[in-house]
């Protein structure tokens, strides 16, 4: 029994024996998987003092790489080798020692020496560094003030951000950055590494590309970038620290980790290569007379607020002028749509209906600038359109088009290559905009006739009126407030007057009507009456009964021997012109005699004058002159054929 229990008990040994080794093997693997060995430092990287014993101050050791190392811990002596490597927290003192160990890495023993101090001073663990630094202090002097001063040289050396803004944006094209790294009090840090990335539509003028890499100045950089598009544009920027590493062993050792970037602030803007052109326009006159010439003020401008016209840049605009549009089309406006080419619109145009009539066209280098544009006949013509024309064209102007309207437009193609590079498309203005449109007036034609020419005193007068030249709709039009257009005025005037020496029948040829304008009233000239008619087209019968404009019965009755004469007038409105027949005109006047006075009829000759636009024709009254004369003849001669 004894024997069996001895030999379990010494397998049990065994087996612990066993672990134990197994453990020590895994625990001596792992002390090889982070054990790292250092080579200590050249004696040009260090001093010795005493503090019991010799100790040195600067560099410890050196790692494979050679990358210094320095004791954080004052009294234990390290034996070169460490274990596992952690990153120390950033902060600003950290950025400091860091921007030191780089800045003082090839320095003198001394300099290392006053960089051990700092160390110790602001890094340092454990209680035995106070009195060390003390015997260091008496017996290097210079050490310690050399420590302060490097640490002191730190404090603006290290970023704590880099700002960037956008400065001098000219028109959203073109621009700057500003850019300064600055430190833990705002004050700006010289010779820190950043980047500047444009994100979005833009780029670096200096590199031609959206990044820019640089060191810090001790004062702002301003970096020049152009658009190259429209969008947003985000400025952001990176910049370097230093990171420290810690070494844990018997010695717990600091040194240089590495350089890092890391964000710093950044900055969003709008940018905008391209611009969108327009023009505002108002008609230089809204009311124009038939005949004259058409003409549009014309301005430059941006279509948006983000739009800014290129300085100097020349610009081509075309206008395209509509004419003979009529009451009913007022108000049907039509609006380019959107990123619809200007040959587009216009056919959208033409498909309703209306086409061009006239044409101009100019240029602009800048906004506000206003030019007064003359209507053509032809695209880049030098033929002036006269108002009118377009009724003309359709066979005398009966119809009931009266008005006209402008549509400018900007073609990129028809821009130069310049100019192309800023204009992504098309701008059109709006067809039938009020403060684009006029109204081009009429001129009407009056041709009339007196029944007789010559009269008794006591006889009924009478007159035949014919009229052309008003809008087949006259007096239907009541305006259009918000386009600037006044109402129709829907009636003409006759009237009659005498002229004649009331007291001597002899006399009243001195007082034959003479002059286009009707005379003042005197003892020799006296109007007998005036009423109101129709202001349309048509043929009136005036007198003898006939109606005038309110149902009324006309009748004019000779009541004293001279000159009477039928005048026809229109006074005008803002689609016909003012018009009126002549005071002169023999075709309109009846010579009256008393009775039992030999009457001498008078045959109507032309007046010396010219007669104006809204004249007599004298061909019709002529030709029925001829006619009763040849009809006259043939009957005498048959008279004295039947006598024979």
């Amino acid at each position: 029994m004894a024997l069996a229990w001895r030999r379990k008990g010494m397998s049990i040994l065994a087996m612990l024996t066993g672990l134990i080794l197994a453990l020590a093997m895994v625990l001596g693997m792992a002390g090889e998987a982070y054990a790292a060995s250092l080579r200590p430092s050249e004696q040009n990287l260090h001093i010795r003092f005493t503090h019991g014993i010799s100790l040195p101050l600067g560099v410890i050791g050196l790692d494979t790489s050679n990358n210094h190392y320095y004791c954080m811990e004052a009294g234990p002596i390290t034996d070169y080798t460490v274990g596992p490597v952690r990153l120390l927290k950033d902060d600003q003192n950290a950025r400091r020692m860091a921007w030191i160990l780089e800045q003082y890495r090839k320095a003198g023993a001394r300099d290392h020496a006053a960089v051990a101090v700092i160390i110790q001073d602001h890094f340092g663990i454990g209680t035995q560094w106070a009195q060390q630094r003390e015997s260091v202090r008496q017996q290097h002097p210079d050490i310690i003030p050399r420590a302060e001063q490097i640490w002191q040289e730190s404090e603006n050396k290290v970023a704590a951000d880099v700002v960037v803004e956008r400065i001098d944006a000219v028109a959203l094209r073109s621009g700057s950055v500003a850019v300064s790294v600055k430190g833990y009090n705002g004050e700006l840090v010289e010779g820190v590494p950043f980047t500047v990335t444009l994100e979005g539509p833009a780029h670096f003028v200096s590199t031609g590309k959206a990044t820019f890499s640089g060191v810090s100045t001790a004062t702002v950089q301003h970096l020049a970038w152009e658009a190259d598009g429209h969008g947003e544009v985000t400025a952001k920027t990176t910049y370097e620290y230093g990171r420290l590493r810690t070494m844990d062993g018997i010695q717990q050792l600091l040194g240089l980790d590495s350089f890092v970037s890391t964000g710093g602030s950044a900055t969003t803007f709008t940018v905008r290569k391209d611009f969108a052109p327009m023009v505002s326009t108002t008609v230089s006159d809204k009311v124009v007379d038939a005949g004259s010439p058409i003409f549009d003020d014309v301005t430059s401008g941006v279509a948006d607020s983000s739009s800014h016209w290129v300085p100097d840049l020349a610009l081509q605009a075309e206008g395209y002028y509509f004419d003979g549009l009529a009451a009913d089309d007022l108000g049907l406006v039509i609006e380019p749509r959107s990123q619809e080419s200007a040959d587009g619109f216009l056919a959208r145009i033409k498909q309703a209906g209306y086409r061009p009539s006239a044409y101009g066209q100019t240029s602009f280098t800048g906004p506000g600038q206003t030019v007064r544009v003359q209507a053509m006949t032809e695209p880049g013509g030098s033929t002036p359109y006269l108002a009118g024309e377009a009724d003309r064209a359709d066979g005398g102007g009966t119809g009931t088009g009266s008005f006209g309207t402008w549509v400018w437009v900007f073609r990129r193609a028809s821009q130069s290559d310049e100019a192309k590079q800023y204009l992504v498309r098309d701008w059109s203005s709006t067809f039938l905009e009020a403060a684009e449109s006029n109204v081009n007036r009429r001129k009407v034609a009056v041709e009339s006739t007196v029944t007789e020419h010559s009269a008794h005193v006591g006889s009924e007068l009478s007159d035949t009126i014919t009229v052309s030249g008003f809008p087949s709709d006259h007096g239907s039009f009541a305006g259009n407030e918000e386009y600037g257009f006044g109402a129709d005025r829907p009636h003409a005037t006759v009237s009659v007057w005498w002229s004649g020496d009331a007291d001597d029948a002899v006399n009243d040829e001195a007082y034959k009507p003479t002059g286009a304008e009707v005379p003042a009233e005197d003892e020799h000239h006296r109007l007998v009456g005036s009423w109101e008619i129709p202001a349309r087209n048509g043929t009136f019968k005036f007198g003898a009964g006939s109606l005038d404009a309110h149902g009324e019965p006309v009748h004019i009755v000779a009541d004293q021997h001279g000159w009477y004469v039928f005048v026809w007038e229109f006074a005008g409105d803002d689609r016909v012109m003012p018009a009126a027949s002549r005071y002169d005109d023999a075709w309109e006047r009846t010579r009256v005699f008393e009775p039992g006075e030999p009457e001498e009829p008078e045959e109507p000759v032309e007046s010396e004058e010219q007669l104006p636009h809204t004249g007599i024709s004298m061909v019709m009254p002529s030709a029925v002159a001829v006619a009763f004369l040849s009809v006259g003849c043939t009957m005498l001669a048959i008279v004295k054929r039947r006598r024979r």
